[in-house]
């Protein structure tokens, strides 16, 4: 059974969060809209029980993929999709290890 945002760790509901943006991006670059839009409306309830500035990033992530869909008919995933959504991610707590140079 499936927990609601409110009853779940928000480390989880991050967790979840972040796999979405990851899908929403991978219906983007198909040209698929519905599934994506249903997660999105998820991201955003998700979103608020996490802060404000999660709730921000949110919606700059949404606003950047309803524009490339409603605008962009190859629905490709431009560097301002991929900066919302890497900002989105950053802001859940999730960053890429530094690179090692040796």
């Amino acid at each position: 059974m499936k927990k609601e945002p409110w009853e779940e760790l928000p480390i989880r509901s991050k967790v979840e969060m972040v796999e979405e943006v990851g899908e929403v991006i991978s219906y983007l670059h198909k040209g698929i809209r519905l599934p994506a839009d249903l997660l999105i409306e998820d991201l955003k309830y998700r979103s608020l029980f996490l802060g404000e500035e999660i709730q921000g990033d949110v919606l700059v992530f949404a606003e950047q993929v309803a524009f490339q869909y409603d605008y962009d008919p190859w629905h490709k995933v431009t560097s301002n999709v991929q900066e919302a959504a890497d900002k989105l991610i950053e802001d859940l707590g999730f960053t890429p290890p530094p690179l090692y140079h040796p």
